[in-house]
């Protein structure tokens, strides 16, 4: 929550991508867990509590570049792809909707998205990847790569 504002992360990232949460199920949504949906640094703190670090890795996100959001690729940790779709993807559905612990870009992406109504800055992903270099972000984190870091050493 931003203490100035009292808006919190999802409201912002609500606000300027114009998308609301929604469910699902089309298989054209479906297609979309081809690839992992991204987080937002307490989305995968909450994974990482919930027991899920297994299932995530650091990863260097590179869209932002070829969109023209960014001139470097934002580092962040994410869920894994396992073969050809997310790791939390199973029969048709993400097992993490019924936990509360979907992704943002999960909980705000839907089929209706088209080329027509995109634009790169305000594109979901962009925004949950900002999240990953914002000052207010950093104690969080820490604390991920902490926990990151233990599971690699154990």
């Amino acid at each position: 929550m931003n203490t100035l504002t009292g808006e919190s992360q999802m409201q912002r990232i609500i606000r300027r991508t114009g998308r609301k949460p929604i469910q699902c199920k089309c298989k054209a949504c479906q297609q979309q867990c081809h690839t992992p949906c991204l987080g937002t640094p307490q989305d995968i703190l909450r994974l990482i509590k919930a027991g899920y670090a297994d299932r995530l890795a650091p990863t260097e996100w590179w869209a932002g570049m070829v969109m023209g959001c960014t001139d470097h690729p934002v580092m962040m940790v994410q869920a894994i792809a396992d073969g050809d779709w997310c790791t939390f993807f199973h029969d048709g559905l993400c097992e993490l909707h019924e936990k509360g612990l979907k992704p943002t870009e999960g909980k705000l992406s839907h089929h209706s998205m088209k080329v027509d109504n995109w634009t790169p800055r305000k594109s979901i992903s962009w925004n949950v990847a900002k999240e990953w270099e914002s000052e207010g972000n950093a104690s969080v984190i820490e604390e991920i790569l902490e926990e990151m870091s233990k599971r690699n050493n154990e």
